[in-house]
């Protein structure tokens, strides 16, 4: 590399104030060792991603994991429980309190999920680092063991996922064009010529 670019490089790694990173961790050391001053946030969609992930486990534990005689009414609701609330119709409303009456583990799964939900729209890092300390002990006192992963990654990543209430950035536009590419590329399979493409 020659001197003139290294120098554009060394400068442009200054200039970087805040990175995205989702939850892994050969990224985030990465990112602090090549971004010297960039303050690391994780993505809230990243965090939802896994809190959706342990709400499902429960629901999947719940329904009798892969068997047979699997029960329908939480195999059918899989979606519906990852939907937000304000989102959720009168109809799916109804469908969910059937649920959480017969299944009161995933009342307390769908709670917590909206809990973080509602977390991620504080507008105060300092009321934020409450919350979270409020739902990490819900989840320590809790019986849902699908949950208490969470602990481990909370912890691991802490500063970083706080850094969101800072800076309010997300990857959402990225990820939203990503996945165009994708359903683009996905719907072109079979094609034999790349112009066509």
């Amino acid at each position: 590399m020659c001197s003139c670019s290294s120098r554009v490089l060394m400068a442009s790694m200054r200039v970087v104030s805040t990175c995205l990173c989702p939850l892994k961790s050969t990224l985030r050391s990465c990112d602090q060792m090549c971004l010297l001053q960039a303050k690391v946030v994780v993505d809230k969609f990243h965090l939802m991603r896994h809190i959706n992930g342990a709400l499902d486990k429960v629901r999947s534990w719940l329904q009798g994991g892969n068997r047979r005689s699997k029960r329908r009414d939480l195999f059918k609701s899989k979606y519906t429980l990852l939907k937000g609330a304000e989102r959720l119709t009168a109809w799916e409303k109804a469908r969910l309190n059937r649920l959480f009456y017969c299944y009161p583990a995933l009342k307390k799964a769908w709670v917590l999920k909206e809990s973080f939900r509602t977390w991620y729209r504080e507008t105060d890092r300092s009321r934020a680092e409450e919350g979270l300390e409020l739902l990490e002990e819900r989840i320590a006192s809790d019986s849902l063991s699908e949950f208490k992963e969470l602990l481990h990654t909370l912890g691991n990543w802490r500063e970083e996922i706080l850094n969101y209430f800072d800076y309010r950035i997300t990857n959402g536009f990225v990820e939203e064009q990503n996945n165009r590419i994708k359903t683009i590329k996905r719907m072109a399979y079979g094609y034999w010529n790349m112009d066509n493409f």
